[in-house]
Protein backbone atom coordinates (compact mmCIF):
# COMPACT_ATOMS: atom_id res chain seq x y z
CA UNK A 1 0.00 0.00 0.00
CA UNK A 2 1.44 3.50 -1.34
CA UNK A 3 1.99 6.23 1.21
CA UNK A 4 -0.12 8.62 -0.13
CA UNK A 5 -2.53 5.96 -0.18
CA UNK A 6 -2.01 5.09 3.27
CA UNK A 7 -2.58 8.63 4.83
CA UNK A 8 -6.03 8.76 2.78
CA UNK A 9 -7.30 6.20 4.23
CA UNK A 10 -6.17 6.99 7.87
CA UNK A 11 -7.22 10.52 7.40
CA UNK A 12 -11.01 8.56 6.74
CA UNK A 13 -10.54 6.35 9.24
CA UNK A 14 -9.52 9.12 12.01
CA UNK A 15 -12.83 11.11 10.46
CA UNK A 16 -14.98 7.68 11.30
CA UNK A 17 -13.20 7.42 14.63
CA UNK A 18 -14.29 10.86 15.84
CA UNK A 19 -17.39 10.36 14.47
CA UNK A 20 -17.93 7.11 16.36
CA UNK A 21 -16.98 8.69 19.53
CA UNK A 22 -19.45 11.61 18.81
CA UNK A 23 -21.95 8.87 18.82
CA UNK A 24 -21.20 7.69 22.28
CA UNK A 25 -21.88 11.60 23.85
CA UNK A 26 -25.07 11.89 22.12
CA UNK A 27 -26.69 10.14 25.42
CA UNK A 28 -25.29 12.85 27.75
CA UNK A 29 -25.88 15.89 25.23
CA UNK A 30 -29.57 17.21 25.34
CA UNK A 31 -30.53 17.55 21.37
CA UNK A 32 -32.41 21.03 23.13
CA UNK A 33 -28.36 22.51 23.11
CA UNK A 34 -27.14 20.87 20.59
CA UNK A 35 -28.64 18.57 18.51
CA UNK A 36 -26.01 17.15 15.70
CA UNK A 37 -24.58 14.41 18.00
CA UNK A 38 -27.78 12.30 18.30
CA UNK A 39 -28.08 12.02 14.51
CA UNK A 40 -24.36 9.97 15.07
CA UNK A 41 -26.22 8.61 17.91
CA UNK A 42 -28.58 7.06 15.21
CA UNK A 43 -26.22 6.11 12.89
CA UNK A 44 -23.94 4.55 15.51
CA UNK A 45 -24.38 1.13 13.84
CA UNK A 46 -23.68 2.26 10.53
CA UNK A 47 -20.33 4.18 12.28
CA UNK A 48 -19.38 0.85 14.33
CA UNK A 49 -19.27 -1.19 11.19
CA UNK A 50 -17.32 1.05 8.63
CA UNK A 51 -14.75 0.89 11.81
CA UNK A 52 -14.62 -2.41 11.86
CA UNK A 53 -14.01 -2.51 7.97
CA UNK A 54 -11.00 -0.10 8.58
CA UNK A 55 -9.91 -2.58 11.80
CA UNK A 56 -9.46 -5.67 9.13
CA UNK A 57 -8.23 -4.11 6.50
CA UNK A 58 -5.23 -2.16 8.80
CA UNK A 59 -4.52 -5.93 9.65
CA UNK A 60 -3.49 -7.05 6.19
CA UNK A 61 -1.70 -3.76 5.50
CA UNK A 62 -0.55 -1.57 8.99
CA UNK A 63 -1.54 -3.67 11.73
CA UNK A 64 -0.21 -0.93 13.84
CA UNK A 65 -3.16 1.52 12.20
CA UNK A 66 -5.64 -0.78 13.11
CA UNK A 67 -5.33 -0.01 17.35
CA UNK A 68 -7.15 3.46 16.32
CA UNK A 69 -10.16 1.92 15.65
CA UNK A 70 -9.89 -1.36 17.98
CA UNK A 71 -9.50 1.41 20.92
CA UNK A 72 -12.40 3.10 20.09
CA UNK A 73 -14.96 0.16 19.80
CA UNK A 74 -14.03 -1.19 23.29
CA UNK A 75 -14.49 2.14 24.36
CA UNK A 76 -17.94 1.62 23.66
CA UNK A 77 -18.56 -1.85 25.02
CA UNK A 78 -21.36 -0.67 26.39
CA UNK A 79 -23.02 0.47 23.62
CA UNK A 80 -22.43 -2.46 21.84
CA UNK A 81 -24.13 -4.51 24.17
CA UNK A 82 -27.50 -2.78 23.97
CA UNK A 83 -27.86 -3.86 20.08
CA UNK A 84 -26.38 -7.40 20.50
CA UNK A 85 -26.91 -9.71 22.86
CA UNK A 86 -25.08 -13.31 22.51
CA UNK A 87 -26.33 -15.85 25.41
CA UNK A 88 -30.06 -14.58 26.42
CA UNK A 89 -31.41 -15.78 29.71
CA UNK A 90 -34.70 -18.16 29.81
CA UNK A 91 -36.69 -19.35 32.85
CA UNK A 92 -39.60 -21.98 33.31
CA UNK A 93 -40.82 -20.32 36.81
CA UNK A 94 -43.24 -18.14 36.69
CA UNK A 95 -43.45 -14.41 36.85
CA UNK A 96 -44.75 -11.16 35.70
CA UNK A 97 -45.18 -11.27 31.94
CA UNK A 98 -44.90 -7.93 30.17
CA UNK A 99 -46.07 -7.40 26.48
CA UNK A 100 -45.32 -3.75 24.61
CA UNK A 101 -46.49 -3.43 21.19
CA UNK A 102 -46.88 -0.32 18.94
CA UNK A 103 -50.10 -1.52 17.16
CA UNK A 104 -50.09 1.48 14.37
CA UNK A 105 -53.91 1.99 14.41
CA UNK A 106 -54.05 -1.52 13.04
CA UNK A 107 -53.48 -0.38 10.05
CA UNK A 108 -51.17 -3.17 9.32
CA UNK A 109 -48.78 -3.11 6.88
CA UNK A 110 -50.90 -1.68 4.40
CA UNK A 111 -52.62 -4.90 3.39
CA UNK A 112 -56.24 -6.11 4.49
CA UNK A 113 -58.57 -4.31 6.47
CA UNK A 114 -58.26 -2.48 10.15
CA UNK A 115 -60.93 -4.77 11.90
CA UNK A 116 -59.59 -7.71 10.56
CA UNK A 117 -55.86 -6.76 11.95
CA UNK A 118 -57.10 -5.72 15.18
CA UNK A 119 -58.78 -9.28 15.82
CA UNK A 120 -55.41 -10.63 14.75
CA UNK A 121 -53.74 -8.60 17.42
CA UNK A 122 -56.00 -9.02 19.97
CA UNK A 123 -56.05 -13.15 19.25
CA UNK A 124 -52.09 -12.68 19.24
CA UNK A 125 -52.59 -11.22 22.90
CA UNK A 126 -54.25 -13.74 23.95
CA UNK A 127 -52.35 -16.66 23.11
CA UNK A 128 -49.20 -14.87 24.95
CA UNK A 129 -51.27 -14.16 28.12
CA UNK A 130 -49.28 -11.37 29.17
CA UNK A 131 -49.91 -10.04 32.89
CA UNK A 132 -49.59 -6.63 31.97
CA UNK A 133 -50.39 -5.01 28.14
CA UNK A 134 -48.85 -1.46 26.99
CA UNK A 135 -50.57 -0.76 23.46
CA UNK A 136 -49.64 2.33 22.06
CA UNK A 137 -51.02 4.25 18.78
CA UNK A 138 -54.42 2.42 19.31
CA UNK A 139 -57.36 3.34 17.24
CA UNK A 140 -59.80 3.98 20.14
CA UNK A 141 -62.51 5.88 18.49
CA UNK A 142 -64.05 4.18 16.63
CA UNK A 143 -65.59 0.87 18.56
CA UNK A 144 -66.33 -0.93 15.30
CA UNK A 145 -62.77 -1.60 15.00
CA UNK A 146 -61.23 -2.32 18.53
CA UNK A 147 -63.65 -2.26 21.27
CA UNK A 148 -61.59 -2.34 24.38
CA UNK A 149 -64.18 -2.71 27.43
CA UNK A 150 -65.04 -6.62 24.69
CA UNK A 151 -61.25 -6.92 24.13
CA UNK A 152 -60.89 -6.93 28.08
CA UNK A 153 -63.63 -9.95 28.62
CA UNK A 154 -61.88 -11.93 25.79
CA UNK A 155 -58.45 -11.73 27.53
CA UNK A 156 -59.06 -13.92 30.66
CA UNK A 157 -56.47 -13.28 32.81
CA UNK A 158 -56.98 -9.18 32.72
CA UNK A 159 -59.23 -7.50 34.84
CA UNK A 160 -58.50 -3.87 34.73
CA UNK A 161 -57.33 -1.15 32.23
CA UNK A 162 -56.61 2.31 31.77
CA UNK A 163 -56.54 4.67 28.07
CA UNK A 164 -56.03 7.82 26.90
CA UNK A 165 -56.78 9.83 24.06
CA UNK A 166 -53.59 11.59 22.55
CA UNK A 167 -55.48 13.08 19.72
CA UNK A 168 -58.85 12.42 18.25
CA UNK A 169 -58.46 8.70 17.82
CA UNK A 170 -55.65 7.54 18.80
CA UNK A 171 -54.14 6.83 22.41
CA UNK A 172 -52.32 4.44 24.62
CA UNK A 173 -54.16 1.13 26.56
CA UNK A 174 -52.46 -0.40 29.19
CA UNK A 175 -54.20 -3.81 30.47
CA UNK A 176 -53.23 -5.79 33.89
CA UNK A 177 -54.67 -8.59 35.42
CA UNK A 178 -53.36 -6.87 38.87
CA UNK A 179 -55.51 -4.51 40.46
CA UNK A 180 -55.16 -0.33 39.52
CA UNK A 181 -54.80 1.90 42.32
CA UNK A 182 -53.98 5.20 40.74
CA UNK A 183 -53.46 6.58 37.24
CA UNK A 184 -51.97 9.68 35.36
CA UNK A 185 -51.17 11.09 31.82
CA UNK A 186 -48.41 13.04 30.83
CA UNK A 187 -50.06 15.46 27.86
CA UNK A 188 -46.81 16.95 26.03
CA UNK A 189 -46.93 20.47 24.56
CA UNK A 190 -46.43 21.11 21.10
CA UNK A 191 -47.04 17.25 20.08
CA UNK A 192 -49.65 14.47 19.44
CA UNK A 193 -47.88 12.00 21.83
CA UNK A 194 -48.68 10.85 24.85
CA UNK A 195 -47.29 9.29 28.45
CA UNK A 196 -50.03 7.36 30.29
CA UNK A 197 -48.90 5.82 33.93
CA UNK A 198 -50.46 3.32 35.87
CA UNK A 199 -49.65 2.62 39.56
CA UNK A 200 -50.88 -1.50 40.26
CA UNK A 201 -50.58 -3.99 43.27
CA UNK A 202 -49.18 -6.83 43.03
CA UNK A 203 -49.68 -9.03 45.67
CA UNK A 204 -48.20 -6.12 49.00
CA UNK A 205 -46.71 -4.31 46.14
CA UNK A 206 -46.92 -1.23 44.45
CA UNK A 207 -45.80 -1.05 40.84
CA UNK A 208 -45.54 2.12 38.94
CA UNK A 209 -46.27 1.08 34.86
CA UNK A 210 -45.54 3.83 32.57
CA UNK A 211 -46.35 3.44 28.94
CA UNK A 212 -44.96 5.67 26.47
CA UNK A 213 -44.98 6.96 23.03
CA UNK A 214 -42.31 9.49 22.07
CA UNK A 215 -42.36 12.39 19.30
CA UNK A 216 -41.52 10.57 15.82
CA UNK A 217 -39.75 11.58 12.69
CA UNK A 218 -42.59 12.10 10.76
CA UNK A 219 -40.63 10.95 7.36
CA UNK A 220 -42.24 9.31 4.67
CA UNK A 221 -39.38 6.78 3.47
CA UNK A 222 -40.48 6.94 -0.38
CA UNK A 223 -39.82 10.96 -0.32
CA UNK A 224 -36.85 10.98 0.84
CA UNK A 225 -34.97 7.42 -0.67
CA UNK A 226 -31.81 7.56 -2.27
CA UNK A 227 -33.48 6.83 -5.94
CA UNK A 228 -35.88 9.50 -5.20
CA UNK A 229 -33.09 12.16 -4.13
CA UNK A 230 -30.73 11.05 -7.10
CA UNK A 231 -33.43 11.33 -9.82
CA UNK A 232 -34.45 14.79 -8.64
CA UNK A 233 -30.93 16.90 -8.72
CA UNK A 234 -32.61 19.75 -8.64
CA UNK A 235 -34.68 19.22 -5.42
CA UNK A 236 -32.04 17.27 -3.48
CA UNK A 237 -30.69 19.65 -1.44
CA UNK A 238 -33.36 20.95 -0.46
CA UNK A 239 -35.02 17.71 -0.02
CA UNK A 240 -32.13 17.32 2.58
CA UNK A 241 -32.31 20.25 4.50
CA UNK A 242 -36.37 18.88 5.11
CA UNK A 243 -34.63 15.93 6.26
CA UNK A 244 -32.63 17.45 8.60
CA UNK A 245 -35.21 20.09 10.03
CA UNK A 246 -37.77 16.92 11.04
CA UNK A 247 -34.90 15.26 12.64
CA UNK A 248 -33.40 17.91 14.65
CA UNK A 249 -37.04 18.87 15.77
CA UNK A 250 -37.73 15.00 16.53
CA UNK A 251 -34.73 15.10 18.89
CA UNK A 252 -35.88 18.70 20.38
CA UNK A 253 -39.24 17.51 21.27
CA UNK A 254 -37.94 14.24 22.73
CA UNK A 255 -35.39 15.75 24.84
CA UNK A 256 -38.10 17.61 26.57
CA UNK A 257 -40.85 14.41 26.66
CA UNK A 258 -37.88 12.70 28.17
CA UNK A 259 -37.03 15.55 30.84
CA UNK A 260 -40.59 15.23 31.72
CA UNK A 261 -41.04 11.57 32.16
CA UNK A 262 -38.01 11.50 34.18
CA UNK A 263 -39.26 14.07 36.80
CA UNK A 264 -41.76 11.85 37.26
CA UNK A 265 -39.34 8.79 37.44
CA UNK A 266 -37.23 10.44 39.93
CA UNK A 267 -40.62 11.34 42.26
CA UNK A 268 -41.81 7.64 42.45
CA UNK A 269 -41.71 5.73 45.11
CA UNK A 270 -42.47 2.79 43.59
CA UNK A 271 -41.07 -0.26 41.74
CA UNK A 272 -41.28 0.87 37.55
CA UNK A 273 -41.74 -0.53 35.09
CA UNK A 274 -41.03 1.24 31.69
CA UNK A 275 -42.65 0.07 28.55
CA UNK A 276 -43.15 1.67 25.02
CA UNK A 277 -41.84 3.25 21.61
CA UNK A 278 -39.06 5.25 22.45
CA UNK A 279 -39.10 6.25 18.15
CA UNK A 280 -35.20 6.40 19.36
CA UNK A 281 -31.94 3.89 19.56
CA UNK A 282 -29.68 2.89 22.24
CA UNK A 283 -27.46 4.86 22.02
CA UNK A 284 -30.13 7.80 21.93
CA UNK A 285 -30.08 10.65 24.76
CA UNK A 286 -33.73 9.19 25.13
CA UNK A 287 -32.90 6.06 25.72
CA UNK A 288 -29.57 6.89 28.09
CA UNK A 289 -31.70 9.26 30.28
CA UNK A 290 -34.86 7.25 30.63
CA UNK A 291 -32.70 4.11 31.25
CA UNK A 292 -30.75 5.88 34.40
CA UNK A 293 -30.83 3.57 37.30
CA UNK A 294 -33.51 0.95 35.35
CA UNK A 295 -32.89 -2.70 33.90
CA UNK A 296 -32.75 -2.84 30.01
CA UNK A 297 -35.20 -6.31 29.67
CA UNK A 298 -32.83 -7.10 26.49
CA UNK A 299 -29.91 -6.62 27.92
CA UNK A 300 -30.59 -8.27 30.80
CA UNK A 301 -32.34 -11.17 28.83
CA UNK A 302 -32.23 -11.38 25.08
CA UNK A 303 -30.66 -12.48 22.52
CA UNK A 304 -29.27 -11.17 18.94
CA UNK A 305 -29.21 -8.36 16.97
CA UNK A 306 -32.26 -6.67 17.93
CA UNK A 307 -34.38 -4.78 15.95
CA UNK A 308 -38.76 -3.59 16.36
CA UNK A 309 -38.89 -1.20 14.16
CA UNK A 310 -40.10 -2.81 10.29
CA UNK A 311 -41.48 -0.03 8.72
CA UNK A 312 -39.36 2.00 5.72
CA UNK A 313 -36.14 2.58 7.20
CA UNK A 314 -33.55 0.68 8.07
CA UNK A 315 -34.20 -1.59 10.85
CA UNK A 316 -33.91 -0.29 14.62
CA UNK A 317 -35.01 -1.56 17.98
CA UNK A 318 -36.45 1.57 19.18
CA UNK A 319 -39.53 -0.13 21.65
CA UNK A 320 -38.15 -0.95 24.89
CA UNK A 321 -38.92 -2.78 28.84
CA UNK A 322 -37.26 -1.33 31.36
CA UNK A 323 -37.73 -2.13 34.83
CA UNK A 324 -36.13 -1.27 38.42
CA UNK A 325 -33.11 -3.02 39.68
CA UNK A 326 -35.86 -5.08 42.34
CA UNK A 327 -36.49 -7.28 39.58
CA UNK A 328 -35.05 -9.85 37.09
CA UNK A 329 -35.78 -10.19 33.56
CA UNK A 330 -36.28 -13.79 31.82
CA UNK A 331 -37.28 -14.74 28.35
CA UNK A 332 -36.75 -11.06 26.56
CA UNK A 333 -38.56 -11.92 22.87
CA UNK A 334 -39.80 -10.35 19.76
CA UNK A 335 -42.71 -11.87 17.51
CA UNK A 336 -42.11 -12.40 14.18
CA UNK A 337 -45.78 -10.89 13.83
CA UNK A 338 -46.24 -8.18 11.17
CA UNK A 339 -49.32 -6.50 11.54
CA UNK A 340 -47.79 -3.29 12.50
CA UNK A 341 -44.81 -1.75 11.92
CA UNK A 342 -42.98 -2.32 14.97
CA UNK A 343 -42.58 -5.84 16.27
CA UNK A 344 -43.93 -6.63 19.91
CA UNK A 345 -41.29 -7.06 22.69
CA UNK A 346 -42.27 -9.46 25.77
CA UNK A 347 -40.16 -10.54 28.89
CA UNK A 348 -40.80 -12.10 32.11
CA UNK A 349 -39.96 -10.16 35.27
CA UNK A 350 -39.32 -12.01 38.79
CA UNK A 351 -38.55 -10.15 42.36
CA UNK A 352 -35.46 -10.55 43.58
Amino acid sequence: MGKVFTYILFIFNLIATVALIISYLSGYISPDKWWVPSFFGLIYPVLLIINLAFMVIWLFFEPIFSLLPLIVIIAGYGYLTRFIQLKGKATEEKGIKVLSYNVKHFAGQGEGNDRATARLITQFIKNKKPDIICLQEVRLRDNSIFNLSQTVKELENIKHYQYARSGATLGAVTMTRYPIVDMGEIRFKGSGNITIYTDILIEKDTMRVFNLHLQSYKVDPGAYSLTYLWTDETGMFKKLRELASRFKRAFVLRARQVKEIREYIDECPYDILLCGDFNDTPASYSYVQLSRGLKDAFVSSGKGIMSTYIGGLPSLRIDYILHSKSYKSYNFETSDYKYSDHLPVLCTLIKK
